[in-house]
């Protein structure tokens, strides 16, 4: 019977093999936070290609998300398949599948409630849920990396892609329109 994750591969792949999610965690989290909403879905689509091409048992395609609630339901399920490969490779590092989904809950309902107010109330609760994000993310894309060391190893973190870029210049000028916005009288 096969194991349900690839095994470690013989050789490690060269940078040009790169499968383009070993990143950088601490940037990540500070574009998740500085770019709201577009660089989150861009990311979690990265998320989505990265189990789906380690075979992951329960990946699934990205349009799953747009499912109200079942969307979370999918996230934990990749998110769970991550932590469980972490453990068939005897990794050191721990990874609640279950807390991060949690975060990703709460900053999704408080930077939506964060609507609700507006001056410095609104940005406040839009920063809290930014925080919660980013440190989701944070968590998440430090235990994909740890996964993908010990399967790659010696592979170098991967630089800033034109999509990333993209999804960033679009994230900042979403944020710059919730700032403009919660200042607008009512």
């Amino acid at each position: 019977m096969d194991p349900p994750f690839p095994a470690p591969s013989s050789t490690p792949p060269t940078p040009a093999d790169d499968r383009g999610f070993y990143r950088s965690p601490q940037r990540v989290a500070l574009l998740s936070f500085f770019a709201p909403f577009i660089y989150e879905l861009w990311w979690l689509w990265q998320l989505f290609q990265f189990t789906r091409r380690e075979q992951f048992p329960r990946a699934r395609a990205f349009w799953w998300l747009l499912v109200p609630f079942y969307n979370f339901y999918v996230v934990y399920q990749q998110l769970d398949d991550l932590k469980k490969a972490l453990a068939s490779h005897a990794s050191s590092i721990r990874f609640s599948s279950a807390g991060v989904i949690w975060l990703f809950i709460f900053a999704t309902v408080i930077s939506n409630a964060s609507s609700r107010f507006s001056g410095p109330t609104e940005l406040i609760a839009f920063a809290v849920g930014g925080g919660l994000l980013a440190a989701a993310a944070f968590i998440t894309q430090q235990a994909a990396n740890g996964y993908q060391e010990l399967r790659y190893p010696g592979r170098p973190l991967q630089g800033m892609t034109t999509g990333e870029w993209i999804a960033t210049g679009l994230g900042v000028a979403v944020l710059l329109l919730v700032i403009l916005g919660s200042f607008q009288p009512a």
